[in-house]
């Protein structure tokens, strides 16, 4: 399995969510390759301001995104992943994620995106 997590690069709460995920796939010991919304990958791939987090190539988007990274959470967290399988609950957790995506910049703040830079070349 090879997960692809695109996040706001310019969010604070997305930022400290990239780094939670990240500690979760190493102690998972599952590859994970990380990128902002704002590279051109992601703008290529029409990805918006939702978190996009790709299993396999399958994009999944926003609270379902989150929900799939429960499967690699702690194991005192992994409650969460289950209760999105209850009738309506998974509705619910996607209009909360709504709220939060709304309002992520005047709750948690903003930070400065780091662009993604061209490769370097090298003459020979």
């Amino acid at each position: 399995m090879a997960w692809t997590l695109y996040y706001d690069g310019g969010c604070n709460l997305c930022h400290a969510s990239k780094l939670r995920v990240e500690r979760w796939a190493e102690r998972a010991r599952l590859p994970l390759h990380v990128d902002i919304l704002q590279s051109p990958e992601a703008i290529e791939k029409g990805y918006g301001s939702a978190m996009v987090l790709e299993v396999d190539g399958r994009p999944l988007y926003g609270a379902d995104a989150w929900l799939a990274m429960m499967q690699i959470a702690p194991w005192y967290l992994r409650w969460v992943g289950w209760l999105g399988l209850v009738p309506g609950v998974r509705q619910l957790m996607k209009s909360g994620y709504g709220v939060v995506a709304r309002y992520r910049y005047r709750w948690f703040g903003t930070r400065a995106c780091p662009l993604p830079q061209p490769p370097k070349t090298t003459t020979d």
